[in-house]
């Protein structure tokens, strides 16, 4: 990985005066209300439409919202991108970028932002793109995996591969305990990747990855478009079915390269909810601090679907400052119930 970059909203939410100014009279009929959002592990959110004003009128419809997505995913990745080219690939370099695979599951449009982005940053006219759209939380390694493909392929190229999420357009008006926990948890980021082919030199270099999709639990998670907004369902369970998982999962990802889960000093568990990353914390006996990267983006951005990971990842570079030699797992969760993960040596 040659360089990566993140990117929000300038709108900063605070978590407890969105409770107490919106969400509080929402939820009104929902005895729990208050204990999901005082306990969801999130301090502050960035959103694109602020709840307590957004919503003050009334719910759009979904031409708005796909219109407000498309704006604010570009705005995001106009500065993910430029920041990762600027930073690793200045001036003819750039002519290497082959690649350019964009997720993003919270909306659609055509032309898809890939070209957009591809266009504003005059990329090669053979660029190879492809979006990955509606996979969930698990979507950036879906992301990353086709970049890997590519690069495979052809070695001499450079690869983009980010995703960009806005979760705050499909606030919707359903009053239950469900979608409190989801209007408790989710918010907007964007997040990207230049990736090259692994020279022997110094990391992060991603070393493998591994996936696995327990079609038993396919009702535990959710995504469908709906008249107003798109509709996500959470299943309280979902902890407990990756609590199950997710031992053997990571010893599948580790075994190929002669490691164990006490070989790696570096995780981000993609937070879901706080009792994921406490369930999978348990599990797998992971520190305070190995858990710290998860817990503080979780706190500062709440779950920003797919671009999460990679915010993790951002945080454990900047201030976890891994060594070179050492090693991280990656992980997230998504419909199907997919797990997703990845190895990475610094």
């Amino acid at each position: 990985m040659l360089a990566l970059s993140t990117a929000a909203p300038q709108t900063v939410v605070p978590q407890a005066s969105a409770y107490d100014t919106y969400y509080r009279r929402l939820f009104a009929d929902v005895p729990q209300a208050e204990e999901i959002f005082r306990g969801s592990g999130v301090r502050q959110r960035h959103m694109a439409w602020d709840p307590r004003t957004a919503y003050a009128d009334g719910f759009p419809s979904i031409g708005p919202r796909m219109r407000a997505w498309e704006e604010h995913v570009l705005a995001m990745s106009r500065r993910t991108v430029g920041a990762v080219l600027d930073e690793a690939a200045p001036g003819e370099l750039r002519d290497r970028v082959g690649t350019l695979v964009f997720g993003s599951c919270t909306g659609y449009a055509g032309p898809t932002p890939d070209i957009w982005l591809a266009k504003e940053f005059r990329l090669r006219q053979d660029l190879r793109r492809t979006f990955v759209g509606h996979m969930g939380c698990n979507a950036a390694f879906n992301v990353l995996k086709t970049a890997f493909d590519a690069l495979a392929a052809r070695p001499g190229d450079l690869a983009l591969a980010g995703s960009a999420e806005v979760c705050s357009v499909h606030h919707r008006p359903e009053i239950t305990a469900e979608q409190a926990v989801v209007n408790a948890l989710f918010g907007d980021a964007g997040a990207m990747t230049l990736l090259a082919a692994d020279d022997g030199g110094p990391g992060p270099v991603f070393l493998g990855t591994h996936t696995e999709t327990h079609t038993e639990t396919t009702h535990a998670m959710s995504w469908h478009i709906e008249d107003t907004a798109f509709r996500m369902t959470l299943s309280p369970y979902v902890p407990f079915y990756l609590a199950e998982s997710i031992e053997p999962f990571v010893k599948r990802l580790l075994a190929p390269h002669g490691l164990d889960v006490g070989d790696v000093r570096h995780w981000g568990v993609h937070p879901g909810g706080p009792k994921i990353i406490d369930f999978v914390g348990e599990r797998l006996d992971l520190t305070p601090e190995q858990l710290a990267p998860s817990r503080a983006v979780l706190a500062d951005h709440g779950n920003c679907s797919s671009a999460t990971i990679l915010l993790i990842l951002d945080r454990i570079l900047r201030e976890a400052r891994p060594a070179p030699g050492e090693h991280a797992v990656l992980m997230a969760f998504g419909p199907g119930l997919t797990m997703e993960s990845a190895l990475v040596r610094f």
